[in-house]
């Protein structure tokens, strides 16, 4: 059933290398999508020059986006993989990229290596191929160029890449007729691609289970053998080995043939990584993280796996809480998941401390926070950032603490570090104006505000809104009302005024007209001289808001009754001119 199962991953990892038509026993041909080829710079060896592997690179793609059945991967999204990873880019290895293409989705990856003799002016490339993620491989013969000749290299290996392709196209037939449980048709063509290349360890593993299938156990025995001797870390042929022998009573071979599979994996922390990359990159990162434990059971000391680690327990942590409603308290398995990741990233920054990668420093720091440790995770930051003084991204981490407990003025100090370090550090300005405009500092806020509007970062409305929204929550429609908080704050976000959307600048004149009107109303109740004078302004002021075409558009949008509020304001405008009147 296992073996089974793994190839019909096979297939579908086939149908994505070969990108060309996908054909049934009786289907028609139809147009793919162009598969993806992730080109990797060759990797220099012994301080060689890194240009020819660069600029080989880049006319291979070049090369490569002219194919109509392929299309390469932009460099910028594998060089985004490889810093996720704490990879160093140009120093990517065949191992390395084909666990990465699963993330920038290719189903070819082309990698290898270059030597340079400086005296002769040469480049001698070694152990290039193109391969399929969990699949084959094309390897191409070593060879020296004169430095001067990427293009001309890329050109011949382009050759050898479209050989590739049509030896996976055949390759795929094979596995589209044994996943169709056409045995017949599976065989013919499972052994026209092995003619083609003999050495296709999944191709031939797919013929020894054809051969099971038909009753042939020697024959799909002898086959696997030699998938085997291809590719001794495959664990489907070491299964079916094992099951084939026990089939044929050879006892002492199957014995050894599951001793081999069961032995593969538990001590090999590299094979664990990579079997809970791909189960977390399938969607539980909790079961990935139980994997890892496993290795750390046997490889406590393990910085990779820790990191692996701490990063599957981060992911399954927050799966927990995407679970529960917005705002919901952390919850206990969450938490519990927490401080598993805690625990590894903090044995994980002993061993490597200031060559930790960046991101996983974030997350650390973080995770004190979400447990609650607030105090615990500004003594952290405070901790990496005498390590990592240049690191904006920990500035801003590192503010947002300071302002969670209370240290605002270190707060904003911090982000203004961040955008030293990084002038394109996101809503520098605008995160200092509201934090103080949440400390009642509001007349404070406004320079800060108004410069992030300057820069760009943010519009007049997501400025104006910060004043408006404490005005309204925290002022006018506070119980008890604070209509004077409420009406300066209007006033500072009306410094914006002028640069306002319709529907900003309609709403915040509605709320000013009716906080004046309140206010109004209250101070005018002793309807004397004095307070008839006072209010008369305000009214008038208020009236004039309530009239504007913008106001009118705002009610009706939230079916207010604005004809109401304009006759009210209108009835009081002339009690007071009549109360002045009278006193005069």
């Amino acid at each position: 059933m296992r073996s089974r199962l793994r190839i019909g991953i096979l297939s579908l990892g086939l149908l994505a290398l070969a990108g060309g038509p996908l054909l049934t026993a009786h289907a028609g041909a139809q147009v793919a999508e162009r598969a993806r080829v992730m080109v990797t710079n060759l990797k220099p060896i012994d301080d060689a020059n890194k240009n020819f592997g660069r600029d080989l690179a880049k006319e291979l793609r070049d090369l490569i986006n002219q194919s109509p059945r392929h299309q390469p991967v932009d460099e910028g999204d594998v060089r985004d993989a490889t810093r996720q990873y704490d990879i160093e880019y140009d120093d990517l290895d065949c191992t390395q990229s084909l666990q990465l293409a699963s993330l920038v989705n290719a189903a070819i990856v082309f990698c290898g290596t270059s030597t340079e003799n400086r005296d002769d002016r040469t480049f001698t490339l070694a152990g290039v191929q193109f391969a399929a993620p969990g699949g084959t491989a094309l390897n191409i013969e070593d060879k020296t160029w004169s430095r001067d000749d990427p293009e001309m290299a890329a050109q011949e290996i382009m050759g050898a890449f479209q050989t590739f392709v049509q030896q996976s196209l055949a390759a795929d037939f094979c596995a589209q007729y044994f996943d169709s449980q056409d045995w017949e048709s599976a065989e013919d063509n499972c052994t026209r691609a092995l003619d083609m290349n003999p050495d296709h360890a999944q191709v031939r593993f797919i013929y020894a289970n054809v051969l099971r299938q038909t009753e042939r156990p020697q024959e799909a025995y002898t086959e696997t053998l030699q998938v085997i001797e291809l590719d001794p870390l495959h664990e489907g042929a070491l299964q079916l080995a094992g099951f084939l022998a026990a089939t044929l009573g050879l006892d002492d071979e199957a014995r050894e043939h599951y001793s081999a599979y069961l032995v593969l994996n538990p001590g090999n922390a590299q094979v664990r990584m990579r079997i809970a990359f791909e189960l977390a990159q399938a969607g539980d990162p909790e079961g990935a993280m139980l994997l890892a434990e496993e290795g750390l059971d046997i490889e406590a000391d393990n910085v990779d796996l820790l990191l692996q680690h701490a990063s599957f327990a981060t992911r399954a942590a927050q799966d927990r809480m995407s679970e529960v409603a917005p705002g919901s308290p952390l919850s206990a398995e969450a938490a519990e998941l927490y401080r598993k990741a805690q625990q590894s990233y903090q044995a994980a920054y002993r061993e490597r401390g200031i060559e930790m990668d960046i991101g996983h420093l974030r997350n650390m720091i973080a995770i004190f926070n979400e447990l609650g440790q607030v105090e615990e995770a500004v003594d952290m930051a405070e901790r990496v950032l005498q390590t990592h003084d240049e690191e904006a991204p920990l500035w801003s981490v590192y503010a947002d603490l300071l302002k969670d407990v209370g240290r605002v003025d270190e707060a904003i100090t911090a982000l203004s570090e961040a955008q030293t370090r990084d002038p394109g550090t996101r809503d520098v300005e605008f995160r200092q104006g509201n934090w103080l405009v949440e400390l009642g500092r509001a007349e404070e806020a406004l320079p800060y505000l108004q410069q992030a509007v300057e820069n760009g970062g943010r519009s007049a409305d997501d400025a104006a809104r910060i004043f408006f929204a404490e005005a309204v929550n925290n002022g006018i429609n506070a119980e008890p009302p604070d209509l004077d908080y409420g009406l300066r704050l209007i006033g500072l976000a009306k410094a914006f005024e002028n640069e306002l959307s319709d529907g900003s600048a309609g709403e915040i004149d509605f709320w000013h007209a009716y906080a004046l009107y309140q206010q109004a109303l209250e101070q005018e109740k002793p309807q004397n001289l004095q307070t008839a004078q006072l209010t008369l302004p305000k009214f008038q002021q208020a009236g004039r808001l309530f009239a504007l075409p913008r106001v009118a558009a705002y009610a009706e949008g939230r079916s207010i009754n604005l004809q109401q509020f304009r006759d009210a304001t209108q009835q009081y405008i002339e009690i007071q001119e009549a109360i002045i009147q009278r006193g005069l």
